[in-house]
């Protein structure tokens, strides 16, 4: 990385045209197909669109993931720092303004250094006393709930019947949701992650869903997380509270959501995990393992990082203000790190998925305990068959998030137990 002061580049941003689609990156049977083409074209750093429009570096590179993402002061997470973001590029409308906004939201998500550090810690706080024992008997709860509904046995979509549904739902439980407020936000978190027309406003009912249920705490009190964010002393207002509990709860809704549902499909689809994993010779966790190598569930990270001054990256001019996406899907395809090679990968766990530096996931505990007690009660209490072929699935539409749109199988209850969780 090499920074300029200024300098004529080959390549810069803003002079470029027919750029690929960001969402071209996760719609497709093949995960890497894109990211090959964008590779064998640009290198590891190449130009993509977030929206027709709205240009952006896709950073595909492990090594440079890495360097960026640990260097908040040379690449910042404040939205105010895009240098496009007060003109006519982004229409009211939006969908990238529910995830970027104009102005920062209160939370840890959209800040750096010190703000970031002091927004960040009640977080930490809050999840590292929680205890695990809790958060399985939650997962467990919510997970026999939604089995029951499918009934004995029969024909179900497995992903809004039960991926979108079990990790939600045991977040938002932890959190001290009801279930008719919890419904609510699952739909408004596909809106913004899944990049729709109604992005924006769902932002907006979601933050008054949250502000609504920070005050209720504060005067009931309670014993969730809610509860504990409310008593933490590092935030100074309610609406710091509102938005930083958006983060986990968003990220449970389309990050598990993922997750769940490309694990499921792997050991639906690959008859090698699935023998392996039946026989006792690996553990579900390193299934779960395998398909963050594979498919990284969040491909593309949903908020740029911006750089602070110009640097050339890859032999690209990166502008002050540039946006950066990391795709974190392709970086953990990169050669310099991974064999290609399942079984060599076995225990691995140098993958981005859960991101790297300052703004890495706090929740990859909570989250991996979710999808494994989650996923191990579905595959004890079912016989599952897919009703499709793996190559007829259609995929989301994000360009951020990737995994089926649906994994129609037939299933019968009561198996022999799988392996152990």
């Amino acid at each position: 990385m090499e920074t300029v002061a200024a300098r004529t580049a080959p390549v810069e941003l803003t002079r470029l045209t027919g750029l690929t689609p960001l969402s071209a990156t996760t719609g497709g049977a093949d995960s890497q197909e894109i990211y090959n083409v964008l590779r064998a074209r640009w290198g590891v750093v190449a130009p993509v669109e977030l929206e027709p429009g709205v240009p952006a570096w896709l950073v595909m590179g492990h090594a440079e993931i890495c360097d960026i993402s640990r260097n908040e002061t040379r690449f910042s997470r404040d939205p105010r720092n895009w240098r496009w973001h007060y003109d006519s590029l982004l229409s009211e409308r939006s969908a990238l303004l529910a995830i970027s906004p104009r102005e920062p939201r209160s939370s840890s998500y959209h800040h750096d250094g010190e703000t970031r550090r002091r927004l960040r810690k009640p977080l930490d706080d809050g999840l590292a006393t929680l205890p695990e024992k809790a958060v399985v008997a939650q997962v467990e709860e919510v997970s026999m709930r939604l089995i029951d509904d499918l009934g004995t046995d029969g024909e179900a979509d497995l992903v809004p019947a039960w991926a979108k549904k079990v990790g939600f739902l045991t977040i938002t439980s932890l959190f001290g949701f009801d279930q008719e407020t919890a419904d609510q936000m699952m739909v408004d978190s596909g809106h913004i992650i899944d990049h729709t027309g109604e992005a924006a406003q769902a932002r907006e009912r979601m933050g008054r869903s949250l502000m609504a249920h920070v005050l209720s705490r504060r005067a009931s009190g309670g014993a969730d997380l809610t509860a504990a964010f409310v008593q933490h002393r590092n935030f100074e207002n309610d609406r710091e509270i509102a938005d930083s509990m958006a983060v986990p709860l968003i990220a449970a809704s389309e990050f598990l959501t993922a997750w769940i549902a490309l694990t499921l499909r792997l050991l639906l689809t690959d008859k090698r995990f699935a023998a392996r994993w039946t026989g006792g010779r690996i553990a579900l966790d390193e299934v779960l393992d395998e398909v963050l190598w594979r498919e990284a569930p969040a491909a593309n990270t949903p908020l740029p990082r911006y750089a602070m001054q110009d640097v050339v990256l890859d032999g690209k001019l990166v502008r002050k203000g540039d946006p950066l996406i990391m795709a974190v899907a392709a970086a953990n395809q990169d050669p310099r790190v991974h064999t290609g090679d399942s079984w060599d990968e076995v225990g691995n766990r140098a993958h981005l998925a859960w991101g790297v530096g300052p703004h890495r996931c706090p929740a990859s505990r909570q989250a991996r305990i979710i999808a494994r007690v989650a996923i191990n009660r579905l595959l004890s209490e079912l016989d599952l068959e897919l009703a499709v072929e793996d190559h007829d699935l259609a995929w989301v539409p994000s360009p951020w998030v990737r995994h089926p749109q649906g994994l129609p199988v037939r299933y019968r209850r009561a198996r022999s137990t799988g392996s152990e969780m």
